[in-house]
């Protein structure tokens, strides 16, 4: 029998081994076939009995009178939404979940395998990749599950997740592992999905994704609401780096190249003769940080960060996210079809995070730039610069990050001082050429590349 693991869940699986061996006619009390199945069958009720311990339920603490709410003030906005975590650290009360479980609350309650109550303190969040840390003080050691190594995940892949699916808690549900890798879901800034199609319900948020030895492989975090078995994990390692620091720091320190970036066209990969996939292009420099610093410019082809391949905006914004601040990496890169390498000295994301929105832009596609300009001063003389009056919803300077209130400084690398000296400098730019702008914000400059459509 020729059964398509990638193609069935585990549950399909188990069953059609039990009618294989039905219709094989070794079912009997003793036959090897049913042996088998009633090993698994063992194996999944010691995991069960092994993990569901370490696996909490968490809800926004309420106070029990309004005068202990006003003098505790748990809640810094609206409440949280209830979910699962997974004990990491038993000693110290440390527990991994989502950050949306946690979101706007500063104190968590936590229930216990078995209904023990606890109040816990979350020690910090990060949204980029949505996971939180909570702690509880606990006298005793709590049972932990250890993590494993998820670069090793294969497809196809045995697993359980564990959570509390609609209220239901202590719930266990097992699949395997339907894709790797997965990215451009929109649930996170820093994507880099388990798939899985064991079962994840409301309520399993924050749970953990564990291999048949009950080691961490993946913190659940959401499912596709108009499909069936699909739901997708963050992977350990990522929540093992993004837990310590927290835990350390109270926030994750990333680091910030300050670039935008887009993928490469074909078009601009067979011009350099890139295959598919490889590297992606700078469209902008911010001004003043590490990467205007270094030399890198609008027009660079990013291949490699530190001898790791560049294959999407995506995988370059979780290389760099990893590297710690201040450390220096070197990038491949590919300007005017010659190959470089260039060392930049990473910076802080924390203090960057007003460009973070900026630094993965698509590419223009609107016919417009989509920008209305006014004179610094009446006359639009002898000042540096426009000022952007209005950006049109929609429009591809929206799409890039521009804003009413910015200042264009130059255009192409010249100094603009008059309107007339702008719209010049546009109408000799070709359609489909690059426009470069210089543009001040908050008394910060910084490069944005736009594409002339008409």
């Amino acid at each position: 029998m020729n059964v398509q693991i990638r193609h069935r869940s585990f549950r399909t699986l188990l069953l059609s081994l039990l009618l294989f061996f039905s219709l094989s006619g070794v079912s009997t009390a003793d036959s090897p076939g049913l042996r088998f199945l009633e090993e698994v069958e063992k194996d999944l009720i010691s995991l069960a009995d092994k993990v569901r311990p370490a696996v909490v339920s968490l809800s926004p603490y309420i106070p029990p009178s309004p005068s202990i709410r006003t003098q505790d003030a748990p809640f810094k906005g609206r409440p949280a939404n209830a979910g699962a975590g997974v004990i990491i650290d038993g000693a110290k009360g440390l527990i991994v979940t989502n950050s949306h479980v946690v979101r706007n609350a500063d104190k968590i309650q936590v229930t216990f395998y078995g209904g023990k109550k606890m109040i816990g303190r979350v020690l910090g969040e990060d949204e980029d990749t949505d996971l939180a840390v909570v702690r509880v003080e606990n006298q005793n050691a709590l049972p932990s599950i250890d993590f494993a190594d998820s670069s090793g995940l294969k497809v196809g892949q045995m697993v359980v997740a564990v959570g509390n699916p609609y209220g239901l808690s202590d719930t266990m549900t097992f699949g395997i592992i339907s894709g790797l890798n997965r990215e451009n879901v929109n649930l996170s800034r820093y994507e880099d999905f388990i798939q899985t199609d064991a079962s994840i319900n409301p309520g399993n948020s924050g749970g953990p994704l564990l291999n048949l030895r009950g080691q961490l492989v993946g913190i659940n975090t959401a499912i596709i609401n108009y499909a069936q078995n699909i739901g997708f994990a963050i992977p350990s390692n990522m929540v093992k780096r993004v837990s310590d620091q927290i835990i350390e720091y109270g926030e994750v320190k990333r680091g910030w190249l300050g670039v935008g970036i887009e993928p490469v066209s074909p078009e601009t990969a067979a011009e350099v003769n890139l295959e598919e996939g490889q590297g992606v292009l700078i469209n902008s420099v911010f001004d003043g940080d590490p990467a205007q610093k270094a030399g890198l410019r609008v027009g660079d082809i990013i291949l490699k960060i530190g001898g790791v391949p560049v294959d999407s905006p995506g995988r370059m914004i979780r290389i760099v996210g990893v590297i710690s601040p201040g450390q220096t990496v070197h990038l491949d890169i590919i300007r005017n079809g010659e190959s470089k390498v260039i060392p930049v000295k990473l910076e802080n994301l924390q203090k960057n995070k007003d460009k973070q929105a900026m630094s993965t832009v698509p590419a223009d596609e609107s016919p417009l730039l989509g920008i209305e300009l006014e004179p610094v001063n009446d006359e639009g003389k002898d000042a540096e610069g426009l000022i952007i009056k209005k950006v049109l919803p929609g429009s591809s300077a929206e799409i890039k990050g521009i804003k009413p209130g910015d200042s264009i400084l130059a255009v192409n690398g010249e100094t603009i001082v008059s309107r007339k000296q702008y719209e010049k400098i546009i109408q000799g730019i070709p359609t489909g050429g690059s426009v470069f702008f210089l543009v001040l914000r908050n008394a910060k400059k910084f490069h944005l590349a736009l594409v002339r459509e008409n």
